[in-house]
């Protein structure tokens, strides 16, 4: 994985192939914007181009800059396109050897990709730079802190917005890993620039305990299960290996720090145990690196020549106590690394927006931001359920208010109940179909006797010539009986006989049902059509049964309420379905998303910046029309309430009133002939489905039948022949 010889470790890029992307985001302009893409054709060309830029990447700096440039417009893309436009964009898993490639139409996943090769190059950058002078070594720690801070931001912002599953080598773990790696060495140039600059032994041997806690972690992590198509043994014995030697470096330099203090005994302690940390590290030496094994061997040289030199001097000298190692005070940690990402990587849009000259302008602009498109849908969907409610209401009254008219007895129509009486009788063919239906059932009757008579008379037929012939050839014919291989036979044709003679006496009950319902005169009446119930029920009233007149005014006046009523409901309700129509959020929306963005692309839009947006609109265009809805109802309840005691009022003078008993009675008799009607149909119906059934059943017989005389006349002809 390492790109130079080095004491350091560099991250080697992601691999991908050559990728067009006009076709596929044109598409996606027709298909989700329906806009043509002749327009942003130069747009599509450079972005392409700047595709092409980084497929084959070296460690440079304009490489770099170029890998910044993309990276930037795929933010800005973001907001311009969905996530998934239908391009595939491929990508080999880090470190892979074969040519398999992970593809994913997602947007999200080409800018992780990239960011993760962003991070990659600083970290090369970082390890190719000369470590041997002051400006070599900020250098140096400015790039790994730079990968650091890519990986960060891939980690914290990228990858939570990818809505897939990432590859295991920018998985959260993955990262995890990378990011201690670049602090640890970052943290070891910082350590390095502090000897250089002469600072004190115990700020040095802090720096050196903090780049080994960086290498722990990062070992850790490099060394579980699912990270080892990653890290492989040279990396992981590397992060042992630098964690084992900065601890020794650390002791080391408290050693340093204790002789300074006349701290002899503490002095040799912390020499033995840099010196059992650094043999440890070398134990690790075939898996590790030159540049890393000289590091150890020099810092061992420098321990054993100092702890020889410090026990001869206690021997002879100083005679100091050497403390147990757990007795020594911990040697605290000074954290000099961080990540840091610059803003043309975090928030790269302001930056284009000011022309700047690494990034340039921001391609696709003047397209709009598909989270516009998007919460568009979110409102119009929000404002057409909103009428829908309206609508609704309005419906819901209607119907409540026609239902307690028409449950209002008025003396000049018929009752529902009796109209739908009449409709159904009508659609149902009225008393022709009673007698179509009776006379088609005693067709078919009359069709399964003759089935049956068949068969009885096949099966006789062929046992009388079965009998003649056994006389003709007496002792010989030997064959069986008719009888004995037709009783399956006759057995079932005298079952079916049995039904149809049940079937036939269940018609004549149905003939006489008919012939009863025919003659009654409320039937008659049904038959005949509304006008004719009409004028019946009328007559059974007279001109000496009035309504009380002030009952037929105060009916009168409820009545005219009705249509002005339901017409100003309708009008209302046009109103309403006119304002939606012309109710186009689209400009505020798109106002709303370039304040927001003006100063941050880091802002992310979504529907829930529109909500306060939504819910005003919505109050001021369509909360009247809801309100009104609501007054509606409380108008209609006072309404119904009146419409109730005029309807008490209306009963209670029927009660009282002969004529209208009269009618009420004639209006009963009419409902009881039509239940009469239609149990007499149902019956027929019935009865036609029997004989259906039954016919073919009795033509299956009687094909049994006449398939076994047909075997018995031939074997008769073979017996004859013989």
């Amino acid at each position: 994985m390492t790109l130079a010889i080095s004491n350091l470790l560099a991250i080697n890029f992601k691999r991908t192939e050559p990728l067009s992307m006009t076709q596929g985001l044109s598409d996606c302009m027709l298909k989700v914007y329906g806009e043509p893409s002749d327009k942003y054709a130069d747009d599509l060309r450079i972005f392409d181009e700047l595709r092409a830029d980084v497929v084959n990447l070296e460690p440079h700096q304009n490489v770099l800059d170029r890998l910044i440039k993309y990276h930037a417009q795929l933010v800005f893309i973001s907001s311009r396109f969905p996530i998934d436009t239908g391009i595939d964009f491929p990508w080999a898993l880090l470190n892979s050897t074969d040519l398999k490639m992970y593809s994913y139409p997602n947007m999200c996943y080409e800018r992780a990709c990239i960011c993760f090769n962003i991070a990659a190059m600083y970290s090369q950058l970082g390890n190719n730079e000369p470590r041997t002078t002051l400006e070599g070594l900020k250098r140096a720690c400015s790039y790994f802190e730079g990968a650091a801070g890519a990986f960060k931001h891939l980690q914290d912002k990228v990858i939570p917005e990818l809505r897939i599953t990432p590859t295991v080598d920018i998985s959260a773990a993955a990262l995890t890993v990378f990011i201690d790696l670049m602090l640890a060495q970052a943290q070891e140039c910082y350590w390095q620039r502090a000897i250089l600059d002469g600072r004190s032994d115990l700020l040095i041997a802090k720096l050196a305990a903090k780049v080994a806690q960086y290498y722990e972690t990062a070992n850790e992590g490099a060394t579980h299960s699912n990270m080892s198509s990653l890290f492989t043994i040279i990396w992981t014995s590397q992060m042992h290996a630098k964690l084992l030697h900065f601890n020794a470096v650390a002791q080391y330099r408290r050693s340093c720090q204790s002789i300074s203090k006349n701290n002899y005994g503490e002095e040799i302690a912390r020499l033995m145990i840099a010196t059992r940390l650094v043999s440890s590290a070398l134990d690790l030496k075939q898996n590790l690196k030159g540049p890393v094994v000289d590091d150890l061997e020099s810092l061992q040289n420098v321990i054993q020549k100092n702890l020889q030199r410090a026990e001869r001097d206690n021997d002879n000298i100083y005679f100091s106590e050497i403390p147990v190692e757990s007795s020594l005070e911990a040697i605290k940690l000074a954290d000099a690394s961080e990540p840091k990402i610059i803003q043309e990587i975090s928030d790269p849009v302001p930056l284009m927006n000011e022309h700047n000259r690494l990034l340039g302008l921001p391609l696709f602009s003047r397209l709009v931001p598909f989270v516009v498109h998007h919460s568009e849908k979110v409102y119009t969907e929000r404002k057409e359920e909103v009428i829908r409610e309206i609508g609704a209401v309005y419906e819901k009254l209607d119907a409540i208010l026609l239902r307690a008219l028409n449950e209002l007895s008025q003396p000049a129509s018929l009752p529902d109940s009796t109209l739908a009486d009449i409709n159904e009788l009508n659609a149902e063919g009225g008393v022709l179909t009673l007698q179509e239906s009776l006379r088609t059932v005693q067709s078919l009757s009359n069709r399964c006797e003759a089935i049956l008579e068949d068969i009885f008379k096949e099966l006789d037929q062929e046992a009388e010539e079965d009998e003649k012939l056994r006389n003709s050839y007496p002792g010989q014919w030997r064959r069986p009986t008719s009888a004995s291989l037709t009783m399956s036979l006759v057995g079932d044709g005298k079952k079916q006989w049995g039904k149809l003679q049940k079937a036939q006496g269940v018609d004549q009950v149905l003939r006489n049902s008919l012939n009863e319902i025919l003659g009654i005169p409320a039937l008659k009446v049904l038959n005949s059509g509304k006008a004719e119930v009409e004028r019946a029920v009328a007559n059974t009233t007279n001109a000496a049964d009035p309504i009380d007149p002030d009952l037929v005014h105060d009916l009168e006046k409820l009545m005219e309420e009705v249509d002005p009523t339901l017409h100003a409901r309708r009008i209302k309700f046009e109103e309403v379905k006119r304002i939606g129509e012309e109710d186009d959020i689209f400009p505020a929306l798109l106002n709303i998303t370039n304040n927001l963005t003006a100063k941050s692309s880091a802002v992310k839009i979504d529907v829930a910046h529109f909500e306060p947006h939504f819910q005003e609109e919505l109050k001021k265009k369509y909360g009247g029309y809801k309100q009104l809805a609501v007054d509606e109802e409380k108008s209609q309840k006072e309404f119904l309430m009146a419409i109730d005691e005029m309807n008490k009022a209306f009963l209670a003078f029927k009660k009282s009133n002969s004529g209208w008993v009269r009618r009420d009675m004639a209006l009963r008799s009419l409902h009881d002939a039509f239940v009469r009607y239609k149990k007499v149909l149902d019956d027929l119906r019935t009865a036609l489905k029997f004989y259906s059934g039954f016919e073919k059943e009795l033509i299956n017989l009687r094909d049994k039948c006449r398939d076994h005389c047909l075997a018995r006349k031939v074997e008769a002809k073979d017996y004859q022949s013989v």
